[in-house]
């Protein structure tokens, strides 16, 4: 008998797509985008496993495990979420969630997690753990190496600003309202990190499409047997796993704008139907013959040489002048220096109102520091710099060069730099393994100060010392 799944998430593409590959992988899979109404799915049907996102509209994701734990005690709970952080995944562990994935996630992570889970032997688990402590097995830890929270996302209209006065950018946004006012389709290319999805964000805002639905697909998470889905839908029965017509990208886009999120990581065959798209302006849902007309703006991302592309046949040319008619191109932040202090005060003072703190002053030493980088990771980079910068230095007036090179995360930092170590050259391992890791580390770096590893890592000195319990080892 196949082993039961209740999905919730409030995301009806990712939802959609964690169906399909569920179901795909031999189980049987129900969906709901409202967590009121899994719920009391939950009060007629025995489920085995609850798979749900965190952050929702009507309920959170720790609402629906702490009902599941409390109505369903013999159901597990796996926890998807984008804003995960060491923090809540331990408190979510705690609490009784099997695992907890952040997003973005492939295809195949999502089906190894649910296979643990069903391949776990309660008894042994149990004997693993002390009362009160969660179910948490081998988690993949990965670098993610873009800032998309999902396969599949509606993005939020907000205060998405392209930060600059570098003479290259204030080109690009005196262009940027010419570009937004009309529907031809624009090719942004730029390094890793340079701010390719928020430029194309600032288009559509700008655009008379505001008012429209933004949704963005990030290709390079897609799995390549569910992109063209994905993309334009499919009707019951087009494929093993297609249990009902479900609608794609093009459809949630309608009348509004689609962000194809490095577009060059589409394969060659789905890219012909691209061009259909853009020359026709209609679509074919999968297994159906019937065309359906599209009304909607194409936007498209590339970090990759694309003329290098089209030489190794990855992508058509045909495609490529089809989708050129505007293109752009965003300088990596080391050819545009000048805005490098503008960069570090903004997201001073974002993080600053964001964690509640007073503000602080940037030390000569970090500005002239921030300044002589190369930033291969550019703005995201420097961004995730000032983020660290900002925690780490909450107790002082100023941010300096120590609190942005925390040697806590030097070797973190060199192999990023380095480029050597891709996220599945790295290493399986528990949930309480890299937990502890963490304190440990943490420890060294406070010389076995438990308050200021505490501080370090976010938490409490209480949660530390819970955790050295749990864990057997000496608490001093």
């Amino acid at each position: 008998m196949k082993k039961s799944i209740l999905v919730i998430d409030d995301d009806e593409l990712l939802l959609g797509f964690i169906q399909e590959i569920l179901t795909t992988a031999g189980y049987q899979v129900t969906a709901f985008s409202s967590p009121v109404k899994g719920l009391e799915y939950l009060e007629k049907e025995k489920v085995d496993l609850v798979v749900s996102d965190v952050k929702m509209n009507e309920l959170t994701g720790d609402e629906v495990l702490a009902e599941v734990k409390k109505e369903y005690p013999d159901t597990g709970v796996i926890l998807i979420t984008g804003f995960g952080n060491i923090n809540h995944a331990v408190r979510a562990l705690h609490k009784g969630a099997f695992d907890y994935i952040t997003k973005p996630f492939k295809a195949k992570e999502i089906i190894f997690r649910v296979n643990r889970f069903f391949e776990a032997d309660p008894e042994e688990e149990a004997k693993k753990r002390k009362p009160g402590t969660s179910a948490a097995h081998e988690s993949e830890v990965k670098i993610d190496k873009a800032d998309a929270v999902s396969p599949v996302n509606a993005a939020q209209k907000g205060d998405n600003q392209f930060i600059g006065n570098d003479p290259q950018i204030k080109k690009l946004m005196r262009v940027l309202p010419q570009i937004a006012k009309n529907v031809a389709p624009v090719l942004i290319q730029g390094e890793s990190g340079t701010g390719k999805e928020v430029f194309a964000h600032q288009i559509h805002v700008n655009s008379n499409r505001a008012d429209g639905p933004y949704i963005k697909i990030n290709c390079a998470n897609l799995p390549s047997e569910l992109v063209e889905s994905t993309l334009f839908g499919h009707v019951k029965g087009a494929f093993t796993g297609a249990i009902s017509d479900r609608k794609g990208a093009f459809d949630a886009a309608e009348g509004g704008t689609l962000l194809l999120d490095e577009i060059t990581e589409i394969e060659m065959n789905v890219q012909a139907k691209l061009l259909r798209v853009l020359q026709e302006n209609e679509f074919y849902r999968v297994g159906s013959q019937k065309p359906i007309k599209a009304n909607v703006r194409i936007l498209a991302t590339s970090n990759r040489n694309i003329a290098d592309a089209i030489s190794e046949k990855l992508f058509r040319e045909d495609l490529y002048y089809r989708l050129n008619v505007f293109p752009i191109e965003i300088p990596p932040l080391r050819h545009r220096k000048s805005d490098i202090p503008l960069l570090v005060n903004y997201f001073a003072e974002h993080y600053t109102k964001r964690y509640g703190l007073e503000s602080k002053e940037i030390s000569k030493e970090l500005m002239d520091y921030m300044v002589a980088q190369d930033w291969r990771g550019n703005v995201r980079e420097l961004n995730n710099k000032m983020h660290r910068g900002i925690i780490l230095a909450q107790d002082s007036d100023q941010i300096l060069v120590e609190h942005i090179n925390n040697e806590l995360f030097s070797s973190s930092d060199e192999t990023l730099s380095n480029d050597t170590m891709s996220s599945t050259d790295l290493p399986l391992m528990s949930i309480e393994e890299a937990e502890m890791k963490l304190i440990r580390k943490a420890l060294e770096q406070t010389q076995g100060n438990q308050k200021k590893a505490a501080q370090l890592l976010g938490i409490s000195d209480r949660t530390i010392r819970n955790k050295l319990k749990q864990y057997g080892e000496d608490g001093e």
